[in-house]
């Protein structure tokens, strides 16, 4: 029976009680299994909601070995993370995934090997439950790393076309063929590119594009039209100033990053 005149929180016997089954099947609601009939579920749902009841998470993740907490990992400096938005925008479009569910996000920055390292060990410890990552070079090891120790891993990107860990990607060479064939179906004939660092994959796959489009209407782009950039304003603002000095006749831009 619950008890009146309580004040602490309600607990998983109370509201058994109230439902008038035993505190298993109430555990069994909890963590949605599907071993309970819908008549019982209803049943401790109107009492988990008539008394308040608050589930303990903490409790429960040790029961089934789960934290409830994702990582997004980001191996870059915090002055390149803060000084660009594209950053901010992967934060809000993953915080955004995360809002209907129960999921804890942790952001982690790993700008030197001693962070990689101290994030392998709190992951190793299960401390969470996955692992998002962003911004990853070619010759980045982590992803290799958490795979091995069997931490559920997807990338934002690739480090290769034979990219051996999950990944959500863009279609980085047809991309950037079309803004190409754009400039050029526009009038354009001098058009030049600003490339990404190109370590990274999708830098290498959007100068691929550009080469590409061009080839349609010339022999190719002279490497003095194709500046190197690392996806920051500054580089973009070096390697223009660059292309201005080299080719005053230019007409066009595409540029592998804003």
């Amino acid at each position: 029976m619950v008890t009146k005149g309580r004040t602490g929180q309600p607990t998983l016997e109370e509201v058994a009680a109230l439902a008038g089954v035993g505190r298993g099947t109430v555990s069994r609601v909890i963590n949605n299994s599907p071993r309970v009939k819908d008549t019982t579920r209803h049943l401790v749902e109107q009492a988990i909601a008539q008394l308040g009841y608050i589930p303990n998470r903490a409790a429960r993740a040790l029961a089934g070995s789960r934290t409830d907490a994702v990582a997004l990992v980001i191996p870059e400096t915090e002055k390149r993370f803060f000084a660009e938005p594209y950053f901010s925008e992967i934060v809000h479009g993953v915080g955004d995934g995360l809002a209907d569910t129960d999921l804890q996000l942790l952001l982690t920055l790993v700008r030197t090997e001693k962070e990689r390292d101290r994030f392998l060990q709190y992951a190793r410890a299960r401390r969470i439950d996955g692992v998002l990552l962003v911004s990853v070079h070619g010759s980045d090891p982590l992803p290799d790393l958490l795979a091995g120790m069997e931490m559920p891993t997807v990338l934002s990107g690739r480090r290769s076309g034979d990219e051996s860990v999950s990944y959500v990607d863009s279609d980085n060479v047809g991309g950037a063929r079309a803004a190409v064939r754009h400039l050029s179906s526009s009038g354009r004939r001098a058009i030049a590119t600003i490339t990404g660092p190109l370590d990274m994959y999708v830098a290498r796959c959007r100068l691929r594009g550009y080469e590409e489009a061009v080839r349609d209407h010339a022999a190719g782009p002279a490497p003095s039209w194709i500046a190197h950039g690392d996806f920051t304003e500054e580089s973009g603002r070096r390697a223009m100033a660059e292309l201005l000095r080299l080719h005053p006749e230019i007409d066009a831009v595409f540029a592998a990053s804003d």
